[in-house]
């Protein structure tokens, strides 16, 4: 794919690490969104909470609980959504922002890697699924995929696991977590803030 990527991250997950090129010029706000919750921290401790077979794998919605509490998962803390930024393919390997039915602009914190060519469907699709990124070496999201996936209720009905024993209750051991997302190389807090003020300028306006 010829586009220019100008931010790299790395996210480090319970199986391993994944490679991403961010496509700041292509979707620049949907970048600057992008960090934002990353510098917040708000990946950090989150879990990949839903896998369909050849289509997406999907995060961002969900955190580890404190271990003190009786739940598994929080949901993630939100802000608001930002305007859509179609334009690049939903193909095997980019990265994707979720939303919701019917509301093209209503992105917040989730996304998706595509693991199939989903571009005849999400191209198309409530207004096209804006891609912002593409994993660079797609050898731990195979991995991942190649997981079991439980059905523990809405909204965790297709959810990946480390392993899966129908007789033993879900562990916190058993989620496969995202320990955190770096920027390479890591920017500087001049840079990064610049470019988190200029997502704050370009917001949708409710």
């Amino acid at each position: 794919m010829q586009l220019t990527g100008q931010t790299l991250v790395v996210v480090d997950t319970s199986l391993g690490e994944i490679p991403i090129t961010l496509f700041d010029t292509e979707a620049p706000e949907t970048v600057a969104n992008f960090l934002g919750y990353l510098e917040r921290g708000a990946y950090d401790h989150s879990i990949f909470h839903r896998l369909v077979d050849g289509f997406v794998l999907q995060a961002g919605g969900f955190s580890l609980a404190d271990p003190s509490e009786s739940y598994l998962v929080n949901s993630i803390e939100t802000g608001e959504s930002i305007a859509n930024e179609p334009g690049i393919s939903n193909t095997r390997g980019t990265v994707a922002m979720a939303k919701q039915g019917n509301d093209p602009d209503s992105a917040t914190s989730q996304w998706f890697v595509n693991l199939d060519d989903n571009s005849s469907n999400l191209d198309l699709q409530n207004g096209g699924f804006t891609v912002f990124g593409e994993v660079t070496d797609m050898t731990v999201i195979d991995e991942i995929a190649a997981r079991p996936v439980v059905n523990a209720e809405s909204p965790f009905e297709a959810l990946p696991l480390i392993q899966y024993d129908p007789a033993v209750r879900l562990t916190r051991d058993d989620l496969i977590v995202i320990r955190g997302v770096t920027v390479i190389p890591e920017p500087s807090t001049t840079g990064l803030m610049g470019v988190i003020a200029v997502f704050g300028l370009m917001r949708r306006k409710r």
